[in-house]
């Protein structure tokens, strides 16, 4: 079940409303000052019935939020909503401080929407343009979300993507927290039991047969590559592999001397120096876990970590 947190599940949610002949509105985070949960350009979307997607304060607001959404639907007005310092809504406060402003699209271009969608499930990022007077496509992913004049020119990537080469339980703990947090997940092992609890997880996953026949590279710039062997053999021509593709960040399990043999395999292999030095190790923001769990959290925090430096 999608947790509705990132754009292309609340653009999805439109798409679908608009599909079943439904009207909706489109609620775009314009500021934040002080303490306030959510980024500029986080997005909610609303039906007509007051069904929803995303959410702006996590509660604070969101109820009144829905409410204007509900009511822009009907009129056909785009709404202005300010909370917390310099709003007009006494009665409604944010518990953080500070002041959370958003704009009220209702029915954005159904076209534009759905070509969002296509773009982020192919894995492709975009530019999304946010005005009263509706929404667009913008000309090229901008680096960051900002202000472009009357416009809010929203930078929009794909879903985190794990990629995680390995086999046992500290493989499979860490698919299935990064599955239940709505992150795009891609298996691979060349063991029969892990890739049968993968299966069962309902994690995508692949085979691996031999080191020299490794699966075509599908990475991008969104993807994170994880090893957790402990086999050389497989180490080495998967790493050499990886580094010759996009994939933003890589890691590998192990303690420090593991990682310092591993180093020195790949530096006999013929791997350069800047390309040993991308490969994170030993791997986690928690020194020296040894529970799978605990192992998992402690490296999906640090990859999550990088990812969102990509999306600000």
């Amino acid at each position: 079940m999608s947790s509705f947190t990132h754009p292309e599940d609340v653009l999805r949610f439109l798409t679908d409303t608009a599909t079943a002949g439904r009207s909706g509105a489109l609620v775009a985070i314009t500021e934040t000052v002080g303490g306030g949960l959510r980024a500029p350009g986080a997005l909610m979307a609303v039906d007509e019935a007051g069904r929803f997607a995303g959410y702006m304060s996590n509660g604070c607001v969101d109820a009144d939020v829905i409410l204007n959404a509900r009511e822009a639907i009907r009129d056909g007005k785009p709404r202005n909503l300010t909370y917390g310092a310099g709003s007009p809504f006494l009665d409604i406060r944010l518990p953080c401080g500070g002041r959370l402003s958003m704009i009220v699209v209702p029915m954005p271009d159904t076209q534009v929407i759905s070509t969002a969608c296509a773009q982020l499930e192919s894995r492709t990022g975009l530019g999304l343009k946010i005005a009263e007077t509706g929404i667009s496509l913008a000309t090229h992913m901008p680096d960051k979300t900002a202000w472009d004049g009357d416009l809010l020119t929203m930078r929009v990537v794909p879903k985190l993507h794990l990629r995680i080469a390995g086999r046992g339980e500290e493989l499979l703990a860490l698919g299935r927290l990064a599955a239940a947090a709505d992150f795009a997940v891609t298996v691979q092992s060349p063991d029969d039991i892990t890739l049968s609890r993968a299966k069962e997880a309902g994690l995508a996953h692949q085979r691996l047969t031999t080191p020299h026949s490794l699966p075509a590279l599908q990475d991008d710039e969104w993807t994170a590559f994880i090893l957790m062997f402990h086999d050389q053999d497989w180490e080495v021509p998967l790493v050499r592999q990886t580094l010759n593709g996009p994939a933003f960040w890589l890691g590998a399990v192990g303690s420090r001397r593991t990682h310092q043999v591993r180093c020195e395999a790949l530096r006999e292999a013929g791997v350069s120096t800047d390309g040993i030095r991308r490969l994170n190790g030993p791997i986690g923001l928690i020194p020296r876990t040894r529970d799978a769990s605990m192992l998992a959290v402690s490296t999906l925090a640090e990859i999550a970590g990088s990812y969102k430096d990509l999306n600000t």
